[in-house]
């Protein structure tokens, strides 16, 4: 940097006195360091601040998602834990039913432990297959609204095998959630039937009237009611119920209902499923 003195008189339009010009020799204007350096520094930071943001938005998101990997996990193990408890229990339950038990008895012996409510038998083989649905809740961790309750479900088969001596073996396995749409849809179409046959006046417990209670327009199709008894203070109503949305053969499980006639409408129903229906009346 170079520093030239004119007099008031030679420097244009001045009124007198002494000035000073700094002229550039074409290196850095003295002063100009410290505050380009202090822009830069001040651009540095705001270009961090949004850098920061977006990291730690993902590092939050891989963390929910690691989270909620582990919180699914852990609801999976929970709904295989409890479905190989209760097939031991039902293979126990089977042993302890001895070599007397018909089909129809070992059946009810499955579904009280398992609530399955498709349950078939193949008496070749000694064998009983049920399907049943089996579901679990985990707390979601969220990024933005927070945490929230989740369902995680598992279509399960189990199988129950008779070996030497009668006693009874079990496994589990998972299926694809399409094996177990018949026996959901049975399941709930059981439970209307169970509701109904509850609310219906005793008079009307007859194989005839249950039909038209279930079925009152009679284009349903998933209740075939096979006979009504009653003894004493219950009355007895087997029904065959059909799966008939299924794009295969249509499934199809017999269930019996024993309703307490203790009253003039009764509440206190019962629903088994059974290995064979009895022929229609």
């Amino acid at each position: 940097m170079r520093h030239r003195l004119f007099r008031a008189g030679d420097f244009p339009g001045a009124d007198g006195g002494w000035y000073i010009i700094r002229m550039s020799n074409g290196g850095r204007p003295e002063g100009a360091g410290p505050i380009t350096r202090r822009v830069a520094g001040c651009c540095l930071v705001l270009l961090m601040i949004p850098t920061a943001l977006v990291s730690y938005f993902w590092y939050t998101v891989w963390h929910a998602d690691q989270v909620n990997s582990e919180r699914q996990q852990a609801a999976l193990n929970s709904i295989l834990r409890r479905a190989h408890e209760q097939a031991d229990d039902a293979s126990r339950a089977l042993t302890e039913s001895g070599s007397g038990a018909d089909a129809d008895t070992l059946t009810g012996v499955i579904w009280r432990h398992s609530e399955a409510p498709l349950i078939s038998y193949d008496p070749a083989r000694h064998r009983f297959t049920a399907t049943a649905r089996r579901a679990d809740f985990y707390d979601s961790k969220g990024v933005i609204l927070g945490s929230g309750s989740v369902q995680i479900a598992r279509c399960l088969r189990f199988t129950f095998t008779r070996g030497s001596g009668w006693v009874w073996t079990s496994t589990v396995a998972v299926r694809d959630y399409k094996e177990c749409l018949p026996g959901t849809r049975i399941g709930s179409w059981a439970g209307t039937a169970r509701s109904r046959i509850a609310e219906m006046s005793t008079v009307e417990l007859t194989t005839a009237g249950v039909q038209r209670a279930l079925d009152p327009t009679g284009k349903l199709g998933y209740f075939d009611v096979r006979s009504a008894a009653r003894k004493g203070q219950t009355a007895t109503i087997t029904v065959l119920i059909h799966d008939t949305h299924g794009v295969g053969p249509a499934a199809g499980q017999c269930y019996r209902f024993v309703r307490d006639l203790g009253g003039e409408y009764g509440d206190d129903v019962t629903g088994v499923p059974l290995s064979t229906c009895p022929t229609a009346a």
